[in-house]
């Protein structure tokens, strides 16, 4: 009897959970037809201009550019498992400006990633090659997450270009420091980084078989929401979903392992004074990621920041927010590149 109540029990959970299954496929199919998204042509716009150079180490960079060929311009850099195709909405809403996108070492088109250790120092050393490379006199450096770390790591290793041919900084979901000090949860995940560090060390030098064992991996229902909750806002956008786990899961494995190690030594918490440039700090509400107190953190340090943090909006602004987005950084743009000086604003002004 009791043998029965348990095969009963086990029946009664597997109906519980194919159902549960199937109305959650129910509802991301619905909310793909609903879509206003849907048709978005994401990843598929290429530049007007793309090159790719060399580096000492042997890696290779790619950058692609809109707009026309001036001194001045905005360059563009990514977060950590992501390409220069997150921009998709900025490369043709920003009109009449030069925009430069480049991918970050080992990620989409810059491969192979070189032999340099990878950190964000040498991340900052490679935007720094191609601020020269492209040509860019004066320039605001737009940085997506880990991408807004490499424009504050650049800063500070390189004080003279700020002012000169660095004139401002966009920090979009960004942070002064380890992100395992700014996630959900961020305790816990920093204790369970430090006790993992050595398996990670040796889980990394399997990439190739960890490489061969995600090919066989496919996306799922459970993948989708996963992403949803991770790095997106409610009532996302399941295009712009889809299209962000197409980039993670086209990221090398052994790539994502150099990020997460390089994650941990970079710590600008107490140097952001040294941050003299303008910036704009963006956030979002619902950002899993990078809490929100990164991005207040940021603005109350750097002398000369404006914030604005997006209501019920996740880690992907550049994605869910775009349209505002873009109205914030033509602003930007315009006081910062478009005239000779920029003036300091009052003290107090922060919002």
């Amino acid at each position: 009897m009791a043998r029965r109540n348990r095969v009963l029990a086990f029946a009664g959970a597997a109906v519980a959970a194919g159902a549960g299954i199937a109305a959650q496929r129910t509802v991301i199919n619905k909310r793909r037809r609903t879509d206003p998204e849907r048709d978005v042509p994401l990843g598929e716009l290429r530049g007007e201009r793309q090159r790719t150079f060399d580096l000492a180490d042997g890696a290779h960079i790619f950058v692609e550019e809109f707009g026309p060929e001036s001194p001045r311009g905005a360059l563009f850099i990514h977060g950590s498992v992501l390409t220069t195709d997150v921009w998709h909405y900025q490369m043709q809403g920003l009109p009449d400006r030069r925009l430069v996108f480049s991918d970050l070492r080992g990620h989409g088109r810059s491969s192979p990633k070189g032999d340099a250790s990878y950190s964000i120092a040498t991340l900052a050393q490679d935007l720094k090659a191609t601020i020269e490379e492209v040509g860019l006199d004066q320039t605001v450096l737009v940085g997506h997450s880990v991408g807004g770390q490499v424009a504050l790591q650049l800063c500070r290793d390189h004080p003279e270009l700020m002012g000169s041919a660095i004139k401002g900084l966009v920090l979009v979901n960004s942070s002064y420091g380890p992100f395992t000090e700014t996630l959900v949860a961020s305790g816990m995940v920093a204790r369970v980084e430090r006790l993992t560090r050595r398996p990670l060390e040796v889980l990394g030098k399997q990439h190739e078989r960890i490489e061969k064992l995600r090919k066989l991996v496919r996306p799922s229902d459970a993948v989708f929401w996963g992403v949803a909750l991770a790095a997106f806002g409610e009532h996302a956008s399941p295009r712009q979903i889809d299209f962000t786990y197409d980039m993670l899961a086209n990221t090398p494995v052994d790539v994502i392992f150099d990020l997460v190690r390089s994650y941990r030594d970079f710590d600008m918490a107490e140097e952001l004074d040294r941050i003299t440039v303008p910036t704009l700090v963006i956030g979002g509400t619902h950002d899993r990621l990078t809490l929100p107190k990164a991005s207040h953190y940021l603005a109350s340090h750097l002398p000369d920041a404006d914030l604005h943090i997006f209501e019920g909006c996740g880690h992907m602004t550049m994605l869910e927010r775009h349209e505002e987005l873009n109205k914030l950084l033509e602003n930007f743009l315009s006081r910062t590149l478009d005239t000779q000086t920029t003036s300091k604003r009052r003290a107090g002004s922060k919002r």
